[in-house]
């Protein structure tokens, strides 16, 4: 406290003028608890870092989180893309094959009514059902 009062009176000699008057109660209630206070103020900033910090590496790992679920997704897509690609492929080669029967049908049979029953057969036959009580189909 000494020391503090020498210091103000030499900046008063040299010409330092306080611009203020700080209240007998307040200069003693700061010269005796500066260290808590200076404590407190050190906590309270570290506590508003590692908030802060916390915060920003939440919204890091939110985004990171993000990313994987839509390349889960994107992955997805990828598998049911081929999956139908590989559906279209047969099922076109399937109704190549069915045309091209059909046709070997047409081309077989003499007359139109032999034409008609043979590709009715065939029809029935690519459809899944039993012809083998179709008597016109043996």
């Amino acid at each position: 406290m000494q020391r503090l009062k020498s210091k103000l009176a030499s900046l008063a000699q040299k010409g330092w003028k306080l611009m203020f008057s700080i209240p007998f109660g307040v200069r003693m209630f700061l010269t005796k608890w500066w260290p808590a206070l200076l404590a407190g103020v050190v906590i309270i900033g570290i506590l508003a870092y590692v908030y802060f910090e916390g915060k920003s590496a939440g919204k890091t790992g939110e985004v990171a989180k993000q990313v994987q679920r839509e390349n889960e997704v994107q992955v997805k897509i990828n598998d049911a893309n081929e999956n139908a690609s590989a559906a279209r492929v047969e099922a076109a080669t399937k109704l190549e094959q069915q045309q091209r029967e059909l046709e070997d049908v047409q081309s077989e049979a003499g007359s139109v009514d032999a034409v008609r029953i043979k590709r009715g057969c065939v029809i029935l036959r690519q459809q899944g059902r039993d012809i083998s009580k179709v008597p016109a189909c043996r």
